[in-house]
């Protein structure tokens, strides 16, 4: 009777923790997006956080002063963006003469001369000529939830990036050691986080260091040829360029190549048909410097050991199809995490061995010639 009733005691604390589980899954799920871009951007804010441990700084010192740090190109390339974004569009309406028009229109049916003051009360007290104050509710309301949704959802991603930076290991270790009997799990957390660690930070000093190529050779370009072949806004051409290289293959492409075509559309209108060589030459290097060098050495250089190329560019460009924009970063990770699973854990299931596998880069597998183990070649 003692045994039954500690065991029911012992079920129901474990239904109890199953349902907290699945209350904090569908938490988790609910803000999925937040939480997904929070693990990419801890990869990429770890290694700063990680230097400035040189300067004696405290955990918590060190992970706002590297989110302040990582955070401020980003915000900078954001602001000129909008920016440039305002400026075109009124200089678009100003050589097209809407605004011009625009205001002449207004004034023309406002009639301000011969406005009537006791016409304007009446039109005001009108409630049919006014918009109504349900409808008037109903817009600040849903624009205010926008707004709230956009900085909780910052708010979410900022604390998440914080405090993995700050209390990350010690619930790795608390959960390793009170979990983890057969020390398998361990080795799968450090490939995983290692792996993660090295693919999601090269995207980032990916598109640092082709961003900064790109615009380096745009302004560079700009100096040599004449004024109607210029690279319009080279700055935030060569950034975008280097955002691009988040999606291996087709990214910088969706840049470059409708910029060029537009550069040399100006020449063709221009009746500049000499001016297309140097268009040219500028397709030439930027396929080159920008795209063909980035895409196969730099991102070799700066991905995972573990994890084939192939299989990430495929995971970046059909994530954002399937998950909507956080694909992007969702993808590689449940990429990683599946690949790592069936080098470790699958293993360990099947046959109860913990021990890591002698072979865990496809370049070590062979293909099929090499002598059995204990043989020799005869070649």
């Amino acid at each position: 009777m003692q045994l039954d009733r500690e065991l029911s005691g012992r079920l129901a604390i474990g239904v109890g923790v199953l349902a907290l589980l699945a209350v904090t899954a569908y938490v988790v799920l609910a803000f999925i997006a937040s939480v997904v871009v929070a693990v990419f951007l801890y990869y990429a804010v770890r290694p700063i956080f990680r230097f400035l441990d040189r300067f004696r700084l405290g955990r918590r010192s060190r992970a706002a002063l590297s989110l302040l740090l990582f955070g401020i190109p980003f915000l900078v390339l954001i602001a000129y963006t909008v920016a440039v974004l305002a400026l075109e569009i009124r200089d678009f309406l100003e050589a097209q003469g809407v605004l011009e028009s625009a205001v002449d229109r207004v004034t023309a049916e406002l009639n301000v001369a011969q406005l009537d003051l006791e016409e304007l009360q009446t039109l005001v007290s009108d409630t049919d000529s006014v918009p109504s104050a349900d409808f008037l509710l109903e817009t600040v309301v849903d624009a205010s939830s926008a707004i709230g949704g956009a900085l909780l959802q910052g708010f979410i991603i900022v604390a998440a990036v914080y405090y993995m930076l700050v209390d990350g290991p010690r619930l790795r270790s608390w959960f390793l050691d009170t979990f983890d009997d057969s020390d398998v799990f361990r080795m799968y957390v450090r490939e995983v986080d290692s792996e993660l660690s090295q693919t999601l930070f090269g995207n980032i000093v990916n598109i640092f260091v082709t961003g900064i190529t790109a615009i380096l050779t745009f302004y560079g370009y700009n100096l040599l040829v004449a004024e109607v072949i210029e690279v319009p806004y080279p700055g935030l051409t060569g950034a975008l360029v280097g955002v691009g290289t988040l999606i291996p293959v087709v990214g910088i492409k969706l840049v470059y190549i409708p910029v060029i075509l537009g550069v040399g559309a100006r020449a063709v209108l221009a009746g500049e048909l000499g001016l297309l060589l140097p268009v040219g030459v500028l397709f030439v290097v930027s396929a080159v410097l920008l795209d063909f060098i980035p895409d196969i050495f730099a991102r070799a250089r700066f991905s995972g050991d573990r994890t084939h190329n192939g299989l990430l560019m495929f995971a970046y460009i059909t994530g954002p199809a399937l998950f909507g924009f956080y694909g992007l970063f969702l993808a590689p990770i449940l990429l990683i995490v599946t690949v790592e699973s069936v080098q470790l854990l699958l293993p360990y299931a099947l046959s109860g061995d913990s021990s890591a596998p002698t072979q865990s880069r496809l370049s070590e597998y062979g293909d099929g010639s090499a002598a059995p183990h204990g043989e020799t070649s005869t070649d």
